[in-house]
């Protein structure tokens, strides 16, 4: 492996948010790399409020929930559909990556105007999973 390789693992590996990654290459050849220090990622997963029009002309409140992470989405207890009411702190799913599984929370009651992401589905910071219309 070139230093240049290194160099882009470590790279990708600090955007995304790991602090190590093991690589099989092979039956005998394994590599694993380790930060000093995990990464600090600031990514929000709730996005300002926005106002949106319903068909009467009042106007409610939005919010969208972003993954904060990079890893495949699953559902919670219930496969969420537009309609569905949710209250603050219920978990919605999970993002599960290579040495993590963290929780999709909403941080508001609302219900759920989109549903932006399928079970299963591979996600990347920023994607939009749901838009919650906040009660």
């Amino acid at each position: 492996m070139e230093a240049e390789q290194i160099k882009r693992i470590y790279e990708a590996m600090h955007e995304n948010g790991f602090d190590h990654i093991e690589l099989e290459l092979g039956e005998d050849h394994k590599i694993r790399m380790q930060l000093d220090r995990p990464p600090v990622v600031a990514a929000p997963a709730v996005s300002v409020p926005e106002l949106a029009e319903n068909g009467n002309g009042v106007q409610r409140t939005q919010v969208e929930i972003r993954s904060d992470k990079v890893g495949s989405f699953s559902f919670a207890d219930r496969q969420l559909k537009t309609g569905d009411r949710i209250k603050k702190g219920e978990i919605l799913g999970s993002i599960k990556g290579i040495s993590f599984q963290d929780r999709v929370k909403c941080s508001l009651d609302g219900v759920i105007a989109t549903v932006a992401v399928e079970p299963g589905s591979i996600v990347d910071y920023g994607r939009l999973l749901f838009v919650v219309n906040i009660d």
